[in-house]
Parts: C-alpha cells; structure tokens; sequence
C-alpha cells in the first residue's frame, strides 16, 4: 500500500465534519477489487494507483462521526501468501498512520479462505484529535485489502462497525 492511500484516507477524515448523515446500509459490490460490503451509503473511490502491475483504491463512506473504508490493491502476479509476506504488508501499512499505537489484535471476522488477515483495535494521535481505528488487514496471492472502521476517540464503538466489518466477503476464490 502507498503512502498516499492511507495518507489520503487520514486526511479525509480530519477533513470531514462529524455532524451525522443517516446510515442506509447497502451491498457494495466491486469487481476490481473482487468484494462486496455493507456499507452505509454510496462510498467515494479515489483510485491510489493503476498501472501494469497493481490496481489500488480506497473507498470511504462516512456515516455521522464514523468513517468506513476499504484499501484494496489487486496485483497482476502472484504473491507469496505466508507470514513473513503478511508482516511487510501490516507494517507498511502501519508505517504511515500517525503515532498509532496497537492496542489490540486478534483473528479476523471474518476470516477469509486462501488469505493471512488479522484484526486490529489502533489508538492514533492525530493532528488536533485522536481517533480509534479498528478492522481488518488481509493478504492474499492477488489481492490485500485494509477494512477499516474510524471514530474519534471520545466516541462510543459506533453501531454499524461490526456490521460493515462482517460482512466483507471476496466475490472469487484468490
């Protein structure tokens, strides 16, 4: 993953006010990145990189205070799927989140067949504010993908977290 990915993503959502927008939880179905979610409107899509070799966006949807995005990179060749190959790919993409601490991992939900993936609580030290991160990191022969829920850290879990987070799903087999 970019710098600009998770940058772009951080940025937005200091960007966004947190007055609220009511959540109509739909099916987002995206067959570049090869999933579906729930998420709770229309997400946008910034597309991070696009060439011969790897396919990246992120989308984002914000709902009241709480910001829920999936990172996606589809790569053109096959990657190496072990834990090794998963530990790069999970400190790159803590490497650009601001003075974030892990305050919690466990197995991911869901877990996905054919991919590495772990389940994070973050605790970051924003410019101007502290927000909590949480989701799933998952690693995969074609395909990585950041499922991430944020919320400021004063702020209660919000309630759609665990349904946007469970009902990621891969559309085909990696």
């Amino acid at each position: 993953m970019s710098k600009l990915v998770l940058r772009s993503c951080l940025l937005l959502f200091l960007a966004l006010p947190l007055s609220g927008q009511s959540a109509n939880w739909n099916i987002y179905t995206d067959s570049q990145g090869n999933f579906s979610v729930l998420f709770p409107n229309q997400p946008q899509d910034t597309i991070n990189r696009k060439d011969e070799t790897i396919n990246s966006h992120t989308l984002l949807a914000k709902d009241g205070g709480s910001v829920y995005t999936v990172v996606y990179s589809s790569m053109s060749s096959d990657q190496k799927v072990d834990d090794a190959t998963y530990q790069v790919f999970r400190d790159a993409v803590f490497s650009e989140l601001p003075k974030c601490d892990i305050e919690a991992e466990h197995e991911p939900a869901p877990s996905l067949g054919g991919y590495i993936g772990h389940w994070y609580r973050l605790s970051c030290n924003m410019p101007n504010t502290r927000v909590i991160i949480e989701g799933n990191l998952y690693w995969g022969k074609r395909y990585a993908y950041a499922v991430m829920a944020m919320f400021p850290f004063s702020a209660s879990r919000p309630q759609g977290e665990e349904k946007f987070l469970r009902s990621f799903a891969v559309l085909t087999a990696n």
